[in-house]
């Protein structure tokens, strides 16, 4: 029988040399945004010492989005995803957040699916020009009643 493996998040503290090289590794072949001195925070998730996943939240044009949430396959259906959310929404509510974004492929039915049970709603950004084939984009609005959800 196969045991549970405990799952920790830790905010990443030093973006040094070492973890940049970690950080291209994990996301090879993946575009990820380049942040430099954007505000933001990445998130990893360790199995153990082994890295099972990251995420990122950045602050941009007055508001914070999530990002790069990616999950390795021998370590999805843990729970990985919806713990690195968790975190990355506590951080931007700590932040002063009123509301958290992120912009996804609407075929990407685990990443809605993982947002949807925290309260994010498929919106259109102002200024953009949306149908329903094209609106990418999830808002949630931060209220008391999201306390009850994060872990």
């Amino acid at each position: 029988m196969m045991t549970a493996l405990k799952i920790t998040v830790r905010k990443v503290e030093r973006e040094d040399k070492a973890w940049k090289a970690r950080f291209e590794d994990f996301y090879q072949g993946r575009a990820v945004k380049r942040l430099g001195r954007q505000p933001h925070a990445y998130f990893a998730a360790y199995a153990g010492e082994e890295l099972a996943g990251l995420s990122v939240i950045y602050f941009e044009k007055g508001r914070w989005i999530m990002d790069a949430l990616l999950v390795r396959p021998e370590f999805r259906e843990m729970g990985v995803a919806k713990r690195l959310t968790s975190a990355r929404l506590r951080y931007a509510i700590a932040q002063g957040a009123g509301e958290v974004w992120y912009s996804c492929e609407d075929g990407n039915l685990v990443t809605i699916c993982c947002h949807l049970r925290f309260g994010f709603v498929k919106v259109c950004p102002d200024k953009h020009r949306c149908t329903a084939a094209t609106a990418h984009w999830y808002k949630l609005a931060i209220t008391p009643a999201l306390d009850k959800i994060l872990e």
